[in-house]
């Protein structure tokens, strides 16, 4: 009966301190205690805050992006917003705003008058490549050529020992870099892409009578009515203006 007492009033104070101790938590705690409670009660605020804020606020840009792929654009920034409609790979847009959207890049674009969001992920900056104008290019073409001015014509020759009409043309272009011309002056008229004015470096076609149709001869224009080109004794310069003694000799133009 004693042993069963002494039993009793254990739990009983053991049930009390656990209350006590809880309670002293909520109301009775020591000031360090509270403070340590209050922050991390802040703690966890600032962790709720930073978890919900998962969007930026739109921010004003202007550029233009192409699409890296075929790609929806949307009428918000998420794919769960309805499409506005499919941009093809390769496609140009103008980009008017950016917006970041849980840690993903989203930008707001217009296309052939209509505007959407698409994401970042997809798109790349545009800058538009301005193909090597053929007059640069032609003007390399011509700076090389211009090297081998005087060089004797030799018939076959390929080489700055020695050129005849199409060796000459063959070489130089593959020395400024922009191509291999077979070694024939009809063959290199066959590879070429026919056009009705030249630019500086495309090649032109001669016959050896005024009005001839069979390629016999060929050389780089030069711009300005004169062609450069390993003809008679050696590389040289030449009218082909009206009058000249090329000009009724011409064919066509050649350009790569």
């Amino acid at each position: 009966m004693n042993i069963n007492k002494k039993r009793f009033l254990k739990v009983i104070t053991a049930s009390t301190l656990t209350l006590s101790l809880g309670l002293g938590t909520v109301l009775g705690a020591a000031p360090e205690e509270q403070a340590q409670a209050k922050a991390k009660t802040t703690n966890i605020e600032k962790t709720s805050t930073i978890t919900t804020v998962s969007s930026s606020k739109a921010v004003k840009i202007s550029g233009k992006y192409k699409t890296k792929a075929a790609l929806n654009m949307r009428k918000g920034a998420s794919t769960k917003y309805k499409r506005v409609m499919t941009l093809k790979k390769g496609a140009v847009v103008s980009a008017t705003y950016k917006k970041t959207v849980n840690s993903k890049k989203w930008y707001k674009v217009k296309y052939k008058g209509k505007s959407g969001w698409v994401s970042a992920s997809y798109v790349k900056k545009y800058k538009k490549t301005k193909k090597v104008s053929s007059a640069v290019a032609g003007s390399k073409v011509i700076s090389v050529g211009k090297q081998y001015l005087g060089v004797p014509y030799v018939w076959g020759g390929m080489s700055p020992s020695g050129f005849d009409c199409s060796g000459f043309t063959a070489y130089v272009y593959k020395k400024a870099g922009y191509g291999t011309l077979p070694h024939s002056s009809r063959t290199q008229y066959s590879v070429t892409k026919r056009v009705s004015k030249p630019d500086v470096g495309d090649l032109i076609f001669f016959g050896a009578t005024p009005g001839s149709g069979s390629i016999t001869h060929v050389g780089i224009y030069a711009g300005n009515n004169l062609v450069l080109h390993a003809a008679g004794n050696k590389v040289q310069i030449q009218s082909v203006a009206k009058g000249s003694y090329w000009a009724p000799r011409i064919i066509g133009y050649g350009s790569l």
